[in-house]
């Protein structure tokens, strides 16, 4: 069986020539064999999303679930960022030399565990979309070799602020509400300014658990958002950032005026 886990956690092209297969990218299917379901819990984000700040690594637990009427063999799998896995310029590597597989009749688990290192294993280009190269075997000779058996997203980590003033306030006057949206930069280690961004400035009634949306700011150069609104009640100001491809999603806590 040819075997997909391979290489340090970011492989050079000099490294990717020597070890990866000629014509890896191309999809094989032989028989009923299914690669299934992926799944990566401890991502630290929404569904399978991944999102690491600056300076902590994250541990990740990784399955496969494959089928095949005659069982599964194993279920190996590669995590890695590029158009194709032998055009690849990053490829996460695992914990276990082979994957661990729990089988149920005809069907089995495989399981991988990563530690992502963002200062080691990171940079701000290989943020957004990564692939997921797999190669199912079935105990009948069944199998699948894929390249783009499914994808997951490796984001940045977010940080929001809000602060609404004055406070207390007289009913009527204006409220500004203030604050500013940075990521994690993976090639600087530090947290910069996230521009060009829509955020929604939300708030809440006292004695409600939920908080209405109002309108979208649109982050400056340096990140940084104002908004102003008429005070006319008691209420918590927050702002909520859905985010983006490369970047994870980020609310504030709710800033409590005194309307008076």
């Amino acid at each position: 069986m040819r075997r997909l886990t391979i290489g340090s956690a970011l492989i050079g092209s000099v490294a990717l020539a020597t070890l990866l297969v000629p014509g890896a990218q191309a999809d094989e299917v032989v028989g009923n064999a299914d690669a299934g379901a992926f799944r990566i819990t401890g991502g630290g984000g929404t569904g399978n999303d991944v999102v690491l700040g600056t300076t902590e690594s994250r541990k990740i637990t990784v399955e496969l679930t494959a089928s095949d009427d005659s069982g599964i063999s194993v279920a190996d799998f590669t995590l890695y960022h590029g158009s194709s896995l032998s055009k690849a310029d990053a490829i996460l590597k695992p914990a276990e030399a082979n994957p661990v597989c729990t089988a149920d009749g005809t069907s089995a688990v495989c399981t991988k565990h990563y530690t992502i290192d963002p200062r080691r294993d990171l940079k701000n280009s290989l943020a957004g979309i990564w692939k997921v190269a797999v190669d199912v075997r079935a105990k009948d000779g069944d199998y699948v070799k894929s390249d783009g058996h499914t994808t997951f997203f490796m984001k940045r980590y977010a940080k929001l602020t809000a602060n609404a003033s004055p406070e207390p306030v007289a009913k009527g006057r204006t409220i500004t509400v203030t604050g500013k949206l940075s990521r994690a930069n993976w090639d600087t280690h530090d947290y910069r300014g996230y521009a060009g961004q829509r955020v929604s400035l939300q708030f809440r009634t006292p004695g409600t658990d939920y908080y209405d949306p109002i309108g979208y700011v649109t982050t400056n150069t340096y990140g940084s958002l104002a908004a102003k609104v008429t005070a006319s009640a008691d209420r918590y100001w927050r702002y909520s950032f859905a985010g983006t491809m490369t970047t994870g999603g980020v609310k504030t806590a709710g800033d409590f005026v005194d309307v008076r």
